[in-house]
C-alpha cells in the first residue's frame, strides 16, 4: 500500500479566479500544472519551465493559456505550452 501524500498544491487568485498549481521536477526541466480550484475534470494547463522558477512565471503561464484557448472550465485534453527565451509558446501534440 503506497504511503499517503500531502497535497502540495499551492493556491493563487489571478484576475478574480482561484487556481491551484504545482511544480513537478523533471530531469531536464520543470513542469507546471495549473487547474481551477472549483473545477471537476477541467482542462489542465501544463507548461515546461526552466530549472529556476519564480511566481511571475506561473501568472504569465495562466495569462498565456487564457489568451490562447485554455478553457479550465471544460473537459478537454491538457493545454500544453513552454517557456522559451522568456516567451511562452504553444506545444501541439
Amino acid at each position: 500500500m503506497p504511503r499517503p501524500q500531502r497535497n502540495n498544491k499551492k493556491s493563487l487568485i489571478h484576475r478574480d479566479t482561484h487556481y491551484q498549481w504545482i511544480i513537478h521536477n523533471r530531469t531536464v526541466c520543470n513542469e507546471l500544472q495549473v487547474e481551477l480550484s472549483a473545477s471537476v475534470n477541467g482542462q489542465l494547463l501544463l507548461a515546461e519551465l526552466p530549472r529556476v522558477v519564480n511566481h511571475e512565471m506561473v501568472t504569465a503561464a495562466i495569462e498565456f493559456g487564457r489568451g490562447h484557448g485554455w478553457a479550465p472550465e471544460t473537459s478537454a485534453a491538457p493545454f500544453r505550452c513552454k517557456l522559451e527565451r522568456k516567451v511562452f509558446l504553444r506545444v501541439l501534440g
